[in-house]
């Protein structure tokens, strides 16, 4: 998958924690309560040799509460952090009401354009006619016949997922039209042109897609695009630029078919 647009700031799905050590109090407290306890010798009486001892171990049991504490505190983090991770690990989809692909589906189908084939086929038709006349050409008819012939093709790519003018059967666009019973010949002065010229055009409905979290975002194409991307892309090639704007031919048929993968196939074919 091609993946474009800049990576998001915000790291959507990303789950931070963020651990505290605790116990830090019990030392201090627990010190205090050694020392208040050494200096209630004018109520109980003790031995001077004991308490010089106990005051000479006051160091080591300090840092004993310390070790102890810290302990406490790695143990506490360690089992919390763990028990979170699991928790994580082992949480199905579902829990969040819907899985990765449903997102993915309902994303798509609620905001990917609405495309008419049938009105994207005039769109184009208008555009080739639009160049021509720009180009002090007369305007092309749509002939509903060689339309049919055109969808045909676009369907048959779409659904065999090829794109070429020939059919895996070695058909090429005149051979296509005869076999439907449609013939094309034309006489420009004393020369007889024979047979269907073709351009064909395979665009998308969207360009790109960015993901963001686990949400995909999908930058569709308008019907307008698509029309509008499909002429200039023929108009940038030669060869497809010669078909557009000859004086041969006078009629032209356009078919579209749309493939599940998205891609939008275009054969436009002329006589």
């Amino acid at each position: 998958m091609k993946i474009d647009g800049s990576s998001c700031p915000i790291c959507h799905g990303k789950k931070s924690f963020s651990m505290k050590p605790i116990g830090i109090g019990i030392t201090l407290v627990t010190v205090v309560g050694i020392i208040g306890f050494l200096f209630m010798n004018d109520v109980i009486e003790f031995d001077q040799g004991d308490i010089e001892k106990s005051i000479q171990d006051i160091p080591k049991n300090v840092l004993d509460i310390v070790e102890t504490a810290k302990d406490v505190t790695t143990d506490t983090s360690k089992i919390l952090s763990r028990t979170i991770n699991d928790q994580l690990e082992n949480a199905p989809l579902e829990s969040i009401g819907t899985s990765l692909d449903d997102i993915t589906k309902n994303t798509k189908e609620s905001i990917i354009p609405k495309i008419d084939e049938n009105e994207l086929e005039k769109q184009i038709h208008d555009l080739t006619n639009k160049y021509r006349l720009q180009n002090g050409l007369n305007q092309l008819s749509l002939d509903d016949k060689l339309s049919n012939i055109a969808r045909k093709h676009s369907q048959d790519m779409a659904s065999r997922n090829y794109f070429e003018h020939d059919t895996p059967e070695g058909k090429d666009p005149t051979a296509r039209a005869t076999s439907q019973g449609y013939q094309c010949q034309k006489r420009i002065g004393n020369l007889i042109y024979s047979g269907v010229a073709e351009n064909i055009f395979q665009n998308n409905l969207y360009d790109s897609v960015t993901i963001i979290g686990i949400v995909p975002i999908y930058d569709w194409n308008s019907q307008d695009q698509l029309a509008q991307s499909t002429v200039d892309g023929w108009m940038d090639s030669a060869g497809h630029r010669q078909n557009i704007l000859s004086n041969i031919y006078n009629v032209e048929g356009i078919g579209v078919a749309i493939a599940s993968d998205n891609k939008v196939y275009i054969t436009q074919d002329f006589c």
